[in-house]
């Protein structure tokens, strides 16, 4: 078959493929649906630019590679309404990233309005599935801004990349710095974009217990006067980070504000999880543990996991072994059920895990304790929680030393996943 680039118009193509198939022009009109006196007219040339859609079923019934289609398309075709047909069926048949890239930059290269080709271009984007590919556009439209000074979307293709990328677990860190890098061009985002930049950040930066910056991330949030679900999720945020760094009275503020946004089904029953969180910080140990038993008859399975961790860890500190069994042998939680999108539940579970090999290990069972910790590393590891990963591997050589009847092979395991994940932060 003749290549799109010796091919001197899309007709000769057409002629020169149906000939060498020895089709008639009567047969590919069946086929195709296309009338025989259009058909007649592209091959002759006295149609100079078929339109894309015409020329698709015949390139379709003859075997032309779409790939080959859109090359030549890309090089003769300038008008946007054309090329945007062409960049749509190129979502839909599956073409590469190359390809799809291809037709939308000469779409925003089409002689009309450069803010207006973007803006259309930008909306588009957010119904395709593939992350790569949304990816890769939202890099042009970011490219093509830069060129011609259209800094909104700059800003904004900036943003949806980063709430694509914030997404891969393992990259929880590089992420974040490319997400904070997006705040320079803020001003440029509209408001509710703004604040969810914000809010996205500040929970970012508390699942890598960047606990001031969480403060400072979340307390952005609030200026913005509407009432959202993201800023109510910022002020539990940042009763939470108050938690953590020991700060109890700013806590306590927040979490008076955050107890006013309880007609959402999750903030209530995060008001009643961190009223068991808080009591344990001041000392009212009893009355957290009567406070997250009767929480865990009630809550989802993610509300779950923090709550029995904080009963386990009560109770290992005070010693309570049979109610850890018990804690144990009547939890539900099905790490099948967890959510997927959530770093923070992710790295809980692990911690659930760890909790777990702390228990067997303390009771002697030195198999259950090694298979759990392995577990809790794997887990460690989805979230690119080094030291964690770290210490599950000195916890275990630790275990096999004083039982020889752990496997050899078992502390082998946990070494792979460590340098697995060494590997992983390295590309």
């Amino acid at each position: 078959m003749l290549e799109a680039m010796i091919i001197r118009t899309i007709g000769e193509l057409i002629h020169d493929t149906r000939s060498a198939l020895h089709m008639t022009l009567t047969r590919l009109s069946e086929l195709s649906g296309i009338h025989k006196g259009t058909i007649s007219r592209i091959e002759n040339g006295n149609v100079k630019r078929p339109e894309f859609q015409t020329v698709l079923p015949l390139a379709t019934v003859l075997h032309i590679p779409f790939e080959t289609l859109i090359d030549y398309y890309v090089e003769v075709e300038t008008r946007s309404d054309h090329l945007r047909s062409m960049y749509e069926t190129a979502l839909t048949q599956g073409s590469s990233i190359e390809q799809i890239r291809k037709v939308a930059a000469k779409y925003l290269e089409s002689n009309e309005d450069s803010f207006e080709l973007t803006g259309k271009l930008f909306d588009s984007i957010e119904s395709i599935k593939d992350t790569s590919i949304k990816c890769s556009l939202y890099d042009l439209i970011i490219d093509y801004s830069r060129s011609h000074g259209i800094m909104p979307f700059i800003a904004r293709g900036m943003h949806r990349k980063y709430l694509i990328e914030r997404n891969d677990f393992k990259r929880l860190k590089e992420t974040y710095y490319s997400g904070k890098h997006v705040l320079h061009y803020i001003d440029f985002l509209p408001q509710e974009e703004q604040a969810e930049l914000y809010y996205k950040l500040g929970v970012h930066a508390y699942n890598l217990r960047f606990y001031h910056e969480s403060i400072e991330l979340c307390k952005k949030v609030l200026k913005y006067d509407r009432e959202s679900l993201h800023k109510a999720n910022a002020i539990g945020i940042l009763r939470d980070a108050y938690l953590d760094i020991g700060d109890y009275i700013q806590s306590e503020h927040y979490s008076i504000q955050y107890k006013q946004f309880s007609s959402y089904p999750h903030i209530r029953e995060n008001i009643v999880l961190m009223d068991a969180f808080f009591n344990t910080k001041i000392g009212n140990v009893e009355q957290a543990i009567e406070l997250l038993l009767e929480f865990l008859k009630t809550c989802n399975i993610d509300s779950a996991i923090p709550a029995t961790n904080q009963l386990l860890q009560l109770y290992l500190q005070q010693g309570k072994l049979k109610e850890v069994e018990d804690v144990l042998r009547d939890c539900k939680i099905d790490p099948s059920l967890i959510s997927k999108s959530n770093p923070f539940i992710y790295a809980r579970y692990a911690d659930f895990l760890k909790l777990q090999g702390n228990y067997y290990l303390a009771i002697g069972d030195y198999e259950k304790s090694v298979s759990c910790m392995m577990e809790g590393a794997l887990y460690y590891s989805k979230v690119g929680d080094r030291n964690n990963v770290r210490n599950s591997q000195l916890m275990i050589k630790l275990v096999q030393e004083n039982d020889k009847r752990i496997d050899i092979e078992v502390v082998k395991k946990i070494q792979e996943i460590f340098d697995q994940w060494m590997e992983d932060e390295l590309r």
